[in-house]
């Protein structure tokens, strides 16, 4: 009978067009899904110094006066941080400066004779902030495991170096740190502080 032959046909022909075009929906929406999943995705924060756009170059910040941080940093046995600048200021110990001449930048030499150090809170393997274990006394890095002593100096761990170093001065007897400025940390090695852990670490 030609008539049903016809409607047979005509209904074969709309379900293959329909599924046909549900699938190429799908495939659109998938598509536009995954570009905007990319899109979003973070990025981890370079090994580089900080941009100018965060700190704009010769920016400064006043963090106190030296003798209040380093109180501070000795009663609290924990380096201060200053979110305003992304950075510690850590203990370092004045007797051991002299060891520190000739591996540390000259314009860090004088906070380390005040004994204190700034550092950029991003570890040096992926840009992780870094926190300060109270227990052992160390930077522990949660995402990798890198370890650095209270100085920065590097300890164990996938890190290439040590932690990057913040440009900061003494001036009238108040720290004062250059945020858009800093310094690589210092090569896998070095060991002037001699620092153990004080404890167990915090990230295994």
């Amino acid at each position: 009978m030609p008539g049903r032959g016809a409607a047979g046909y005509s209904r074969r022909w709309f379900l293959q067009a329909a599924v046909a075009g549900c699938a190429a929906l799908v495939a659109a929406a998938c598509s536009r899904g995954h570009s905007k999943s990319n899109n979003a995705r973070p990025t981890l924060p370079s090994s580089s110094s900080p941009t100018t756009s965060d700190f704009p170059l010769g920016s400064t910040l006043d963090v106190g006066t030296v003798a209040g941080l380093r109180a501070a940093v000795t009663s609290t046995r924990a380096p201060r941080y200053v979110a305003q600048a992304r950075a510690y200021v850590s203990a370092f110990p004045p007797e051991l400066a002299n060891d520190a001449r000739g591996v540390y930048p000259a314009e860090v030499l004088p906070l380390l004779d005040a004994g204190l150090v700034v550092l950029h809170q991003r570890c040096p393997h992926l840009g992780c902030r870094v926190p300060f274990c109270e227990s052992s006394q160390w930077f522990e890095c949660p995402c990798h495991a890198a370890r650095f002593d209270r100085a920065g100096e590097y300890r164990a761990g996938p890190s290439p170096r040590g932690m990057e170093l913040m440009s900061a001065s003494i001036e009238n007897g108040r720290l004062i740190l250059r945020p858009g400025t800093t310094y690589p940390g210092l090569p896998i090695g070095t060991d002037t502080t001699r620092q153990k852990p004080a404890g167990p670490f915090c990230v295994g």
